[in-house]
């Protein structure tokens, strides 16, 4: 379920710095989270404990205990992880998508996204919400994330999309597709007949809402995004 990040923090050492013990703890630490959201897919948040997450990734208690020293900080940190890896696989499809387009291909994107929805990583996200009802702690993580991974989502939906990130719609736009397509994929989830004569719709829609913005280009959107 890894999928790698594009970009490095600032912050962060460049790999060549980095020394042998802490490449092991980042790709130890990495592995947890990675059985954290293997273990949210197969037996529910709920089921998931730190003992049957540390016997899924190999790891003694005290390495357990040693990057997380309680559920909580593990489960904050798988939260974080899930937003970070969906931001990852949709930035990373939506590019290679629009590689070398004059125009954002809006229709291509609606169906990349429908089928990102498909994915583990989408049930996991939907599970973490419905548990978070009656999870105080859940709850809680929840929501110091949101806003902050919002303000990402919507950034990065302006890089990937510069064209389109110009016109008075974009944010409508992205409001309606993230609700109309998630609520379909949360249908399917639970009753297994999502509505899909929906889609065709919603592309004529968006570029319907996106006429403002049909003739512009993409890379010189970009740098007016960019400038911005």
């Amino acid at each position: 379920m890894v999928v790698p990040h594009k970009q490095q923090a600032a912050s962060q050492p460049a790999d060549s710095d980095k020394t042998w013990q802490q490449t092991k703890s980042e790709n130890t630490r990495a592995c947890i989270l990675e059985a954290t959201l293997d273990c949210f897919y197969e037996l529910g948040y709920g089921g998931t404990t730190t003992e049957k997450v540390a016997k899924r990734a190999g790891v003694s208690r005290g390495a357990m205990l040693h990057h997380f020293p309680s559920r909580v900080d593990l489960v904050k940190a798988a939260v974080r992880y899930l937003y970070e890896k969906r931001l990852s696989m949709f930035e990373e499809t939506e590019l290679e998508i629009n590689e070398g387009a004059e125009h954002s291909r809006i229709d291509e994107g609606i169906d990349a996204y429908w089928q990102q929805l498909h994915s583990p990583l989408f049930t996991v996200f939907h599970e973490l919400q419905v548990a978070a009802r009656t999870d105080p702690d859940l709850h809680g993580v929840l929501n110091a994330c949101s806003e902050e991974m919002d303000r990402s989502w919507g950034k990065l939906a302006a890089n990937v999309f510069p064209d389109l990130a110009l016109s008075g719609e974009f944010e409508n736009a992205n409001l309606l597709t993230m609700f109309l397509l998630e609520g379909m994929a949360v249908r399917g989830q639970t009753s297994g007949n999502a509505p899909e004569k929906m889609i065709p719709w919603l592309k004529e829609q968006l570029h319907s809402m996106f006429a403002d913005v049909a003739e512009v280009d993409r890379n010189a959107a970009s740098k007016q995004v960019d400038a911005n």
